[in-house]
């Protein structure tokens, strides 16, 4: 009878917890990121009446065991790590894992791990949990001195400083990259040019200069004393003829008309080419107003059909294709300048860079950066100019005791990582480096745990990267209050790096994860337990009235 009371009140013991660990999850309701925790039963030892014995030559059959149970214990509570809901809070410092993982803490003494990244800065501006005092540790050298951006990390010191409101001093500009296209379509400088419409010809052969005016097939009658060709057109900056007329003899050749037409028409060569053209071209590119024509006098007694030889424009004088673009720079207090980068395709095809900048901000020293060339593809090839030609610009800005020189990166040749010359609209992307100086205002924090102090000059400044731990079991880690677990013999040492790395989730910024309690679910438990403990409780009542009955037969 013993054994049945002992196995009720193992039945109780156990529902008991039950009772406790449901009671916990209901309790942590609205605790964040807390894991719920369920109870797993294992039967006790037991009590063999009769053993087993096997068969005997085919006479007897096997005989099974007689044994009866002595009760159950609580074997297990194990934890549940499943997701909690994320709630947006609005709060930067407050951190959720979406997905595995944890937050990874110290006390100086001890580290600890936690879902529940609801941090703060403390006075010192170093990142911690305000509920016990804990210091959040990073991982990696992000945040630590590389001659580039300001650092703030210690190299050793595995804490996260984040110092808001502190003064970012202004950086040089050393150096500008330079992206983007110049269109393979562009054009270098024009000069204008008219041409006959039909070449003069002689015997229609090609006309010579030694040829005479008579003898051109054009001619038809022979030029006299005292003729006249009357010039008449624009010269290049839009002024009449200088020369209106050339007076005729019989010997008057095609060189006396070229002649006269170089007279007429000062800032322009006119030349006759091999297939009896005669070539107008304006001396200087750009656009002009260079126009031709000749006819014969009215009262000459020779005729040509000169009408047959209009003088057209074959060529419209245009300026070089350009591309500006503009870009502020810093000198070495971080005050900022303005500099206009202008290209410019050349007759070579090659591209020449000049640099300007405004009298009141300083003075160009060296604004110039010839050859720069593409490859047949269009990627960049290189600057072959040397010397003031080279790729770097020299500047003076005002109120600066030197001059400032950048060192202007087109690309890799052969590639397409910066300037190229494809058949697009040309483009051009300025990054210098440098900076101007501000103040640390800001935190965010990416989804790969980096944390980024954002200035008030618009710099993002990385300051460190959040440590996240991994555990091969989790379920054998040890809670120890606070929503902080440490390490055990079960869970293994943490594998330590950073978010969205292994088995690590993301990390979101501005929200924390809520508990993964199942309300329904532990109620349906709640109920379980309570049946359990009273049918337990049942074993024991009706052994007490049996023993009673027992007790009562010797009366």
């Amino acid at each position: 009878m013993a054994n049945s009371l002992l196995t009720g009140i193992s039945g109780l013991r156990g529902h008991q917890k039950m009772l406790e660990v449901v009671g916990n999850n209901l309790a942590n309701l609205n605790t964040t990121a807390y894991k719920t925790s369920r109870t797993l039963f294992s039967d006790l030892m037991y009590e063999v009446q009769r053993g087993t014995s096997s068969s005997s030559s085919g006479l007897l059959g096997s005989v099974n065991s007689v044994q009866i149970g002595t009760g159950s214990r609580l074997s297990q509570v194990d934890l549940n790590f499943a997701q909690g809901n994320l709630e947006s809070t609005g709060n930067d410092m407050d951190l959720a894992l979406d997905g595995g993982g944890f937050f990874v803490a110290s006390s100086g003494e001890r580290t600890y791990f936690t879902r529940a990244g609801a941090f703060s800065l403390d006075e010192s501006g170093y990142l911690s949990d305000p509920s016990t005092g804990y210091l959040v540790r990073r991982f990696g050298p992000t945040g630590e001195p590389n001659g580039e951006l300001p650092a703030f990390q210690t190299p050793g010191d595995d804490r996260i400083y984040v110092p808001k409101g502190v003064s970012i001093p202004g950086q040089v500009s050393t150096e500008m990259q330079i992206k983007g296209n110049l269109s393979s379509t562009s054009t270098g400088p024009v000069a204008q040019e008219v041409m006959t419409s039909t070449p003069l010809l002689a015997a229609g052969l090609p006309a010579t200069l030694t040829t005479l005016l008579s003898d051109l097939d054009s001619n038809t009658v022979n030029y006299l004393a005292g003729d006249k060709i009357l010039i008449s057109g624009r010269r290049t900056d839009g002024s009449n003829p200088t020369v209106t007329e050339l007076l005729l003899t019989p010997t008057s050749t095609v060189a006396d008309l070229i002649a006269a037409l170089n007279s007429s028409f000062s800032g322009s060569t006119v030349t006759l080419d091999g297939l009896g053209n005669i070539v107008g071209t304006a001396d200087a590119t750009g656009p002009s107003f260079l126009s031709m024509s000749f006819s014969d006098g009215p009262t000459n007694a020779g005729r040509s059909d000169f009408e047959d030889h209009e003088i057209i424009l074959t060529r419209t004088g245009k300026h070089a294709d350009s591309v500006f673009q503009s870009v502020e720079v810093f000198d070495e207090s971080g005050a900022g300048h303005t500099i206009g980068l202008t290209m410019t395709k050349q007759a070579d095809q090659s591209w020449t860079l000049v640099a300007s900048v405004s009298p009141t901000e300083g003075t160009i020293l060296d604004s110039l950066v010839e050859g720069i060339s593409f490859q047949p593809d269009g990627s960049f090839a290189q600057v072959t100019g040397s010397g003031v030609g080279d790729s770097n610009i020299t500047v003076q800005f005002r109120g600066q005791p030197a001059s400032q020189t950048l060192s202007l990166r087109f690309g890799t040749p052969a590639q397409f990582d910066g300037l190229t010359a494809l058949g697009q609209a040309s483009r051009l992307q300025l990054t210098p480096d440098g900076f101007p100086p501000g103040e640390l205002s800001e935190v965010q924090i990416d989804t790969d745990g980096k944390v980024f102090g954002l200035a008030s000059n618009g710099l993002k400044i990385p300051l460190a990267q959040m440590a996240i731990a991994s555990f091969r079991n989790p379920d054998g880690l040890v809670a120890i209050g606070n929503n902080y677990f440490t390490s055990s013999l079960a869970s293994g040492n943490p594998d330590i790096g950073t978010a969205l790395s292994g088995s690590r989730g993301a990390l979101r910024a501005g929200q924390l994860e809520g508990s993964n309690v199942d309300l329904a679910l532990e109620f349906t438990r709640l109920i379980i337990a309570q049946r359990g403990f009273s049918a337990n409780a049942r074993t024991i009542t009706v052994t007490d009235e049996i023993l009673q009955e027992l007790t009562s037969i010797i009366r």
